[in-house]
């Protein structure tokens, strides 16, 4: 889902059992935090935490979630 979105990166996993590699994590962290093609998920990410590290933005949602459950 965050790589759809362009703020993760998937690691490559082996096709049989989901396992990754040592050298396949620090290879994806390094093109997420060095490389210049993790720019754009790094911008991405950064504009993603304004919105799901607001605190009191999440708590609205949270009240209006909860007033619609209790309504409906």
């Amino acid at each position: 889902m965050l790589a759809d979105k362009r703020v993760g990166l998937e690691v490559p996993r082996d096709d049989q059992d989901g396992s990754f590699t040592a050298n396949s994590m620090s290879e994806s962290i390094r093109q997420v935090i060095v490389k210049e093609e993790g720019e754009e998920l790094r911008k991405n990410a950064w504009a993603m935490k304004e919105i799901f590290g607001n605190v009191k933005l999440q708590t609205k949602y949270l009240d209006e979630f909860a007033r619609v459950l209790e309504n409906n």
